[in-house]
């Protein structure tokens, strides 16, 4: 009989046991990660008792990007599980990326045997200084200091990435805690996990209420803190109700479906858009940190009359001066503006029908003069566009066309449904979209260039095993294309860039994945259906120099530091 088999049939309760008492007390249903000799009896665990379902992933980075992945689309905590070592180092690409996006994720992760901690003398798996290590993209890094106290620490992990602002936990659990006997913790029956704060209304809050009374030509900048807020409705009746048009971050696409008049969308950086935003007698951040690439590393000039609302307390004034910051849950503090609008606003002002008509003309001028730059890739845009369904999940690998029409043209409808690494990092859009499928009832599509897709290429496999309905759209341009648009543009020259064609769809065939490689958007736009059809894995590689190129070749924001002396901060 094997030691799981004694176990169980012994009625033993080991450290791997405690674990998974802590997930089933936290309602997780899956878990994303690799078995190691440092996590066996929490694996072993989750075998003997058939829960919460557990997915073999091919690489650690890819099990923190999956449950990142699955948070975003399902609004709740997503689980990985490493190794020590070198399976924690590994996986810190996903956690920095959830760590960016404020996802509730919980990182579980071996460690050495407790005796040989700190020691430094070569045990199997050792890293000096995990938990610094970690601590970099965690909010926090706890470790177990005995079995008994096993459950409670993953469930104040638990608690802490649910936690308003969210992010990321890892949790040390050494592996002679884990074999050893622990007594099933009661006290996990009277803990439920911390959602979002309360909160108070300030003298802010009724500032902010004064000043948007007050406005006539109002826009709204929302930003993902609008989504884990839940405050998307609150945010739509504010913009509703005072005539203000909603730009978003690419994490509150859907807030606003973006035919709606008032939807300028993801566009800041259009030439049209931002003379709107300088006309504008107040602009309501809600949510949003005003990253660089959406402000052009913060030259873009935003109104000085400026209502900044955050949870976080240091975010507002971070990035740009505020005439009034608000600390606060977007949702709570939205819940008051609205209450107290009507009170303090004057009944005869009404939305100005002539700023309703800019804003939706500065949209419109602005999607078009993008779609204008895209040349030939308008027609794919077109015929994915008539494929998607509100509910359709689409993430966003860094890639060209994603960043150039996926991020800002193609249409979003719902919150939610539109991912993309706020990191900007390669290769980490195949395992969030396997984390999406699993927290989303239907097909998932995927849009990666050639050079990320293989950075995680061998997730193909573990997409292929669970059977998850993920379309993965792969964009061969032959290498890393932005990077070759501006060496050519900076050198004229360049290097490490071209990576050639292997043969990509033999390649996912080779992993059980169904492929098809198409050079029109007719064929495209058929290869695609067909794929979101089957509800099964599939591959569709497209070949963009068939397609045709680019009007404009697409270079990012990104300029050597030399031009940009001098720049900071508008106040």
């Amino acid at each position: 009989m094997t030691a799981s088999h004694e176990n169980a049939a012994a009625g033993r309760h080991d450290g791997g046991d405690a674990v998974v008492d802590a997930l089933e007390w936290a309602g997780v249903d899956v878990v994303f990660g690799i078995p190691s000799v440092h996590n066996l009896p929490v694996y072993d665990a989750l075998r003997r008792r058939g829960r919460p379902r557990s997915i073999t992933v091919r690489h650690e980075q890819a099990a923190a990007a999956a449950a990142d992945g699955y948070a975003r689309v399902s609004g709740r905590l997503g689980v990985c599980i490493t190794s020590t070592g070198p399976g924690a180092a590994n996986a810190m690409g996903g956690l920095l990326e959830a760590y960016l996006s404020g996802s509730p994720v919980l990182h579980l992760t071996g460690q050495i045997e407790t005796r040989h901690l700190g020691a430094g003398r070569g045990f199997i798996h050792e890293v000096p200084r995990q938990p610094e290590m970690l601590s970099a993209a965690s909010k926090r890094v706890l470790r177990a200091a005995a079995a008994d106290e096993i459950s409670a620490t993953v469930a104040e992990a638990v608690e802490l990435a649910l936690a308003a602002p969210q992010g990321p936990v890892s949790v040390e659990l050494p592996i002679d805690l884990q074999y050893a006997d622990a007594a099933p913790d009661a006290s996990l029956q009277g803990r439920r996990a911390v959602g979002q704060p309360a909160g108070e209304p300030s003298a802010s809050w009724e500032r902010a209420v004064e000043a948007i009374a007050a406005s006539r030509a109002p826009l709204i900048w929302a930003g993902g803190g609008v989504v884990r807020a839940g405050a998307e409705a609150e945010t739509a009746e504010l913009a509703r109700r005072i005539g203000a048009g909603v730009l978003t971050t690419p994490n509150a696409r859907g807030l606003l479906p973006e035919d709606d008049p008032l939807c300028i969308g993801n566009l800041p950086w259009d030439p049209t858009v931002r003379e709107l935003v300088r006309q504008a007698d107040l602009l309501i951040g809600i949510g949003t940190r005003y990253q660089g690439p959406n402000t052009e590393n913060w030259k873009m000039e935003l109104p000085a009359n400026l209502v900044q609302i955050d949870l976080d307390p240091a975010i507002p004034g971070r990035s740009y001066r505020a005439a009034i910051e608000v600390a606060g849950d977007a949702k709570q503090v939205l819940s008051f503006i609205l209450g107290h609008l009507d009170a303090t606003r004057d009944p005869a002002l009404r939305p100005d029908p002539a700023w309703l008509e800019r804003i939706t003309s500065a949209a419109g001028a602005a999607r078009e003069r993008l779609r204008q730059s895209i040349g030939a890739q308008a027609d794919l845009l077109d015929e994915l566009s008539a494929l998607l369904d509100e509910g359709t999940v689409v993430v966003k690998d860094s890639t060209i066309p994603a960043y150039t029409w996926g991020n800002r043209l193609l249409p979003v409808r719902r919150t939610r449904t539109s991912i993309m690494p706020n990191g900007f990092a390669i290769g980490l859009g195949l395992p969030q979209a396997m984390g999406a499928a699993v927290a989303h009832d239907g097909p998932v599509l995927c849009m990666v260039g050639d050079g990320g897709f293989m950075l995680s290429a061998t997730e193909l496999a573990t997409i292929a095993a669970e059977g998850l309905p993920v379309v993965v759209l792969l964009f061969n341009d032959g290498g890393y294309g932005i990077l070759r648009n501006i060496q050519e543009k900076q050198y004229e020259h360049r290097i490490g860039v071209d990576l050639g064609s292997p043969d990509f769809c033999g390649l996912a065939r080779a992993l059980g994945v169904d492929a098809e490689r198409v050079g029109t958007p007719e064929s495209f736009g058929m290869a695609t259906k067909a794929a979101l059809g089957a509800g099964r894995p599939y591959l569709v590689e497209v070949d963009l120099a068939a397609i045709g190129p680019m009007a404009r070749p697409y270079t990012g924001t990104s300029r050597p530091p030399a031009r940009a002396e001098g720049a900071g901060a508008k106040e």
